[in-house]
């Protein structure tokens, strides 16, 4: 313990300045195959608290309807059932927002038994509790809706903090559903002005100049420093690697990185699983935070030794959003 908390002090020291990724992780649902039952422990990898009222709603990952790849995700309300007002299901997953401009996703609204109705039940996405777009402004055709949604994000929210993004089917009414309400979801993905994470590119405006420059020269041989090789160290071996991005710009893209080989360890998503995540997981040690803390590996509901081990297990280890 005493070892432990010693390696986290040296992290507090060494990276006060961070370096974060913005992805959703799994989000057109194609890493695990069909999952009749979505629950708290059958669910969407990367995905969490999972929530709702299994005698109104069910939950599932399928290919009924899909927009990139196979499967998506499906919200269904039963049938003859009975709606309370506020009664919701509602999936989660902890992201980064920093950089970006849009949430953008493909979704499908429909009712069985005729035209969705707004007044009965909502379709929402929300940060941190939040809404921050809803179903009630779209234009259905034929009392149904399938399409693109793009949400602009609130400055507050681009920040270097993990927060968490959920959707939600929400009834509003309190009434008797004679067939069922169904909303699916699919390519759920970021837009932030440039294709990815640009090494060197410390002030995210998807450009690496003479802003960037200022940045490292301040922090130039100090612990706190910019350290793009994840060696702990701020010297000429980042500067050549900064060097080598000088004058690189992203261009205006909303795909999804590669996800072939995404790593539970690296905790801001940035590819690698090096000291900046040893930042994340000491100031989550012993946490007791719900389902949604990055750092608890096992999903046990805490931060602990064993999560530990599996943190040490991919120690330097290199993923699919490397160098993205």
């Amino acid at each position: 313990m005493k070892g432990l908390c010693s390696f986290g002090i040296v992290c507090l020291m060494c990276f006060a300045t961070q370096v974060f990724a913005s992805v959703v992780r799994n989000g057109s649902f194609e890493m695990d195959g069909p999952i009749n039952h979505v629950s708290a422990n059958t669910r969407p990898r990367y995905w969490c608290d999972v929530g709702y009222n299994a005698s109104v709603f069910s939950m599932s990952v399928d290919g009924t309807w899909k927009t990139d790849g196979t499967y998506s995700l499906s919200m269904v309300t039963g049938v003859f059932v009975i709606f309370e007002a506020n009664d919701a299901a509602t999936i989660s997953q902890s992201v980064y927002l920093k950089g970006v401009d849009k949430i953008i996703f493909d979704t499908q609204l429909y009712y069985v038994g005729g035209s969705w109705d707004p007044s009965i039940i909502t379709s929402r996405v929300l940060i941190d509790g939040n809404e921050v777009w809803n179903s009630n402004g779209l234009t259905f055709s034929a009392g149904q809706f399938e399409g693109e949604v793009s949400i602009d994000v609130n400055e507050i929210y681009k920040d270097e903090k993990p927060h968490i993004l959920s959707l939600e089917l929400r009834t509003n009414l309190g009434v008797i559903s004679f067939e069922s309400y169904i909303a699916q979801w699919d390519n759920i993905r970021f837009y932030s002005g440039c294709t990815g994470l640009i090494p060197g590119d410390f002030t995210g405006d998807c450009i690496v100049d003479i802003n960037d420059l200022a940045v490292f020269t301040n922090g130039w041989l100090k612990p706190d420093g910019p350290d793009l090789n994840g060696d702990g160290v701020n010297n000429f071996i980042d500067f050549a690697v900064f060097a080598a991005f000088w004058g690189t710009s992203g261009n205006p893209d909303s795909t999804q990185p590669p996800q072939d080989n995404l790593l539970n360890a690296d905790l801001n998503d940035d590819g690698i699983v090096d000291y900046q995540d040893v930042f994340i997981f000491s100031n989550s040690w012993l946490a007791d935070g719900g389902p949604c803390v990055r750092a608890d590996l096992n999903n046990d509901g805490i931060v602990d030794f064993e999560d530990f081990s599996i943190f040490a297990e991919s120690w330097r280890q290199t993923g699919s959003l490397y160098g993205w």
